[in-house]
């Protein structure tokens, strides 16, 4: 894959937790060691990239005055004459102003919260703050005119903007990557805009950057989906089992491998660690024991590098598998301890039929299953809670195959089929709601890189409309 090399961000340069205290001076000493390591510019923009990630609604003014405040007290308290308490004083500092009644700094739900707490207790709670609404439309990708206008208007303040734009819009992945992309749009634009607008430039970095925005757009969706997703990875375990074919144990060891990656890596600022994952988790994928019974279109998947092997496998078509009929009563036996993973196997035979569904639509469903089943588990009587809750868990599944068959037959219909499809669907009151409800799930979620946040609620809409109908 070209053009994926990326900034490589020192270990010890993890901004979200600067104002964290892991014994004395730990927080001053790693981030003037980071400061040391990238220079003040690279600091400030990386400072710039992790706030405008954690305040995706904050104004630029306000994450710029949080990045521009966290630059100064490290440039100020790392010069080798500061005094010993310089970093602890004026990081309280920052947080007291951040609680200030006319503060300039990204107004961030939960706040007020922390500014009731004290001292370090106030500082620790103000930098785990993560801000979790919606996903932020992509990026809308500007015409050569419209970048070299902007550019040349300010060279310096370009560079920055584009920083914020971009990191609030991918959120959950390596800041090191959206200083890698910002580079390089800043790179083309020096290149391409002087003396004049030259179009054939511009087409030659664009095709050069093709593969690492492919590249982003996958990691985004995926990073995404494991910071949002509540039954990911029982997801992921039927997405592997229809997708390779696999069984319930081996699904369960790849997905549960994959999800742990994402979880220990997405987040951190430095890239290097998700590359390593991403990686190493090709080899699992790609490994003797499953290659000779996989697809040809597979094996051919799995002749490319790793990280675009996974990209490829990512658009490979999914099959339904003829499981076991799930739909029958549940029986008590899947809480015995007797039975391992009961819960999970039945939700990986629930989900693993279903190959048209998106991931986020998929795991919400999947969700409101295991928790219905898992609340009957924890009962005193177990079986006269599954009865009770029998013709639930078959509405649900009968919800999921609906689900399935509006996806697949979604990409093959033009709008109004679709809508008319979705007239069909809905029956009792409130069709015209109900109708709109499936439209928006279609429109916005069969496809599966599709936004986790907003098909989580989409997918719930439509739930509680077919709860509403009798």
């Amino acid at each position: 894959m070209r053009n994926t090399a990326v900034i490589l961000i020192p270990v010890i340069l993890i901004i979200p937790t600067l104002l964290a205290d892991k014994g004395k001076n730990y927080a001053k000493e790693n981030v003037c060691q980071g400061l040391k390591d990238i220079g003040i510019e690279k600091f400030k923009e990386m400072v710039t990239v992790l706030y405008s990630q954690k305040f995706p609604n904050g104004t630029f003014q306000e994450v710029s005055c949080v990045a521009d405040e966290m630059t100064k007290l490290a440039e100020k308290c790392c010069k080798d004459d500061a005094s010993p308490d310089c970093y602890d004083t004026g990081a309280t500092e920052i947080s007291e102003k951040s609680c200030g009644k006319d503060s300039p700094f990204p107004k961030h739900p939960g706040i007020e919260q922390c500014c009731t707490l004290q001292g370090q207790e106030r500082k620790l709670c103000l930098a785990s703050l993560r801000y979790t609404a919606d996903e932020l439309p992509s990026l809308t990708e500007p015409t050569n005119e419209e970048i070299c206008t902007e550019y040349t208007k300010d060279e310096k303040d370009y560079s920055v903007r584009y920083v914020y734009e971009f990191a609030r819009r991918h959120r959950n992945i390596p800041a090191g990557f959206i200083l890698n992309a910002t580079q390089n749009h800043v790179r083309m634009a020096e290149r391409c805009c002087r003396p004049a607008i030259k179009n054939s430039c511009f087409l030659q970095e664009r095709l050069q950057m093709r593969s690492s925005k492919i590249f982003l757009k996958f990691l985004s969706n995926v990073c995404n989906n494991q910071v949002n997703l509540k039954s990911f990875k029982f997801g992921l375990s039927a997405y592997y089992g229809n997708l390779l074919g696999l069984s319930f144990e081996e699904a369960s060891a790849m997905s549960g491998r994959f999800h742990s990656g994402l979880e220990k890596c997405c987040l951190k600022p430095q890239p290097e660690c998700i590359i390593e994952e991403l990686t190493s988790f090709q080899k699992v994928i790609c490994g003797e024991s499953n290659l000779n019974a996989m697809s040809e279109d597979f094996q051919k998947c799995c002749k490319k590098p790793a990280l675009d092997t996974l990209l490829c496998v990512d658009d490979l078509k999914r099959q339904p598998r003829q499981s076991p009929d799930v739909a029958n009563p549940v029986s008590s036996k899947l809480c015995e301890e007797a039975q391992p993973h009961g819960i999970d196997r039945y939700l990986f035979l629930t989900g693993v039929n279903h190959a048209s569904i998106s991931l986020p639509v998929l795991t919400t469903v999947l969700d409101r299953i295991k928790n219905t089943v898992t609340a009957c588990c924890s009962s005193a009587d177990i079986t006269t809670c599954l009865t009770e809750k029998e013709s639930k868990l078959k509405k649900t599944q009968a919800l999921l195959s609906k689900l399935d068959d509006t996806c697949s037959r979604y990409f093959r219909l033009d709008l109004p089929a679709v809508k008319t499809l979705m007239q069909k669907k809905v029956q009792g009151e409130g069709g015209e709601k109900q109708t709109q409800a499936w439209l928006d799930l279609a429109i916005s979620c069969c496809s599966q890189r599709s936004p986790a946040q907003l098909c989580q609620k989409l997918t719930e809409d439509v739930i509680k409309y077919d709860d509403d109908t009798v």
